[in-house]
């Protein structure tokens, strides 16, 4: 008897999650019905729809940039919030006009559970270089499906993802970085499909609220191409988006501050020539700080190979700093050798040209790295208007 309670105890309690699971199993079936639509016999989800006896699939895009997430200059990675939506015509499927509830630019259409997806012909589409993609979501996919009267399919979704960015940091921190974010078909060649961006202002929507630390941003839709390092052609399409880095955290946090180091080992001078441990302790102090410093500044970006504009000025900066030290070695040396006239006059040369040789490289430094950077936004501007 004891058995039998427990058997029936153990019955009653797994019933109603059984039930449950099985009513959350027809809730999904019935949503992923296909009972709004007219579908032509013999619909295979796996051939693609051809229209207008054109052998070409032709599939429009378009993308709704809702937030730059973050740059990552390190691991050169831009994270980005989009909205990605998709249109392309397939005549075997057309909504019942019982069905049709919405409209919009694009005509009269029937909204149906993203689940569908699953049961027509989609385009294989994918980002080129991702690292990361994430779907916000609650309870449901953010995603919907729209079939229009006329049998053109819209697909949407949320995504957020994290794409690589090739980046070139010679100019930096006056540089500007163009992020190439490729959407591309994984397995329908050029010849079977052909991307496009929507025509007209509909193709691209960016944000005017986004704001970034240290950039200012700009977004542009290339026109299609196809890819050239497979053994197979491969359609896609780029969007492009401009990274311009502004001066104004630098010149506070670095320029400035390096500056005045150069401008306190200059003081030094002032100072007689017979107090060494207060001139040597200055200056050491004034050097040992601009170099870490400098190392603070290059862990904000990749250890390259190659020097940037900014490795230009801290660099000049330590060899000003330095120079301070030269003088008094030089200037000590005569004084021990009883030329104390000849040093006097070379302590005075050094306090007059130092700070004459600092203010040229600064004006040329400044002059230099405004014109290359004038040149390379013109390059980007006259780059976007193709």
């Amino acid at each position: 008897m004891d058995f039998v309670k427990c058997g029936l105890l153990i019955f009653t309690l797994i019933v109603p999650d059984s039930a449950l699971a099985c009513g959350d199993a027809d809730t999904r079936l019935s949503k992923c019905r296909l009972e709004g639509l007219d579908i032509l016999d013999g619909y295979n989800l796996n051939e693609r729809p051809k229209n207008n006896d054109s052998f070409h699939t032709v599939v429009n895009a378009s993308i709704n940039v809702r937030n730059i997430l973050g740059v990552d200059e390190k691991a050169q990675i831009i994270s980005l919030e989009t909205t990605l939506r998709f249109y392309w015509y397939d005549k075997r499927i057309t909504p019942k006009k019982e069905y049709l509830e919405g409209g919009d630019f694009m005509g009269n259409y029937t909204s149906l559970h993203p689940c569908v997806a699953e049961k027509i012909w989609m385009p294989d589409i994918f980002i080129d270089q991702a690292k990361n993609i994430r779907t916000p979501q609650y309870f449901q996919k953010t995603a919907s499906v729209r079939v229009y009267e006329n049998s053109l399919i819209r697909y949407s979704s949320r995504l957020n993802f994290d794409v690589a960015c090739n980046m070139d940091f010679h100019l930096y921190p006056a540089d500007i970085q163009n992020c190439q974010i490729k959407f591309e078909s994984f397995g329908n060649q050029a010849y079977q499909m052909k991307l496009n961006w929507l025509p007209g202002s509909n193709s691209l929507i960016v944000n005017n609220n986004i704001t970034l630390a240290q950039f200012e941003y700009r977004v542009k839709l290339l026109n299609e191409y196809s890819t050239d390092y497979y053994d197979t052609s491969y359609p896609g399409l780029i969007m492009n988006v401009i990274l311009t880095r502004q001066l104004g955290y630098h010149i506070v946090q670095t320029f400035i501050p390096s500056a005045l180091f150069v401008v306190l080992a200059w003081f030094s001078l002032f100072i007689p020539s017979e107090a060494i441990p207060g001139r040597v302790g200055m200056v050491m102090t004034t050097m040992l700080t601009l170099i870490a410093m400098f190392a603070s500044v290059r862990n904000n970006v990749p250890p390259v190979s190659y020097c940037s504009t900014l490795d230009i000025w801290m660099l000049f900066c330590i060899l000003f700093v330095f120079s301070t030290i030269l003088e008094f070695i030089i200037v000590t040396t005569l004084n021990k050798y009883g030329q104390k006239e000849i040093s006097g006059h070379f302590e005075k040369a050094c306090i007059i040209c130092i700070p004459i040789l600092f203010i040229v490289f600064i004006i040329i430094y400044s002059s230099v790295l405004h014109q290359l950077n004038i040149h390379q936004r013109n390059y980007h501007i006259n780059d976007m208007k193709q």
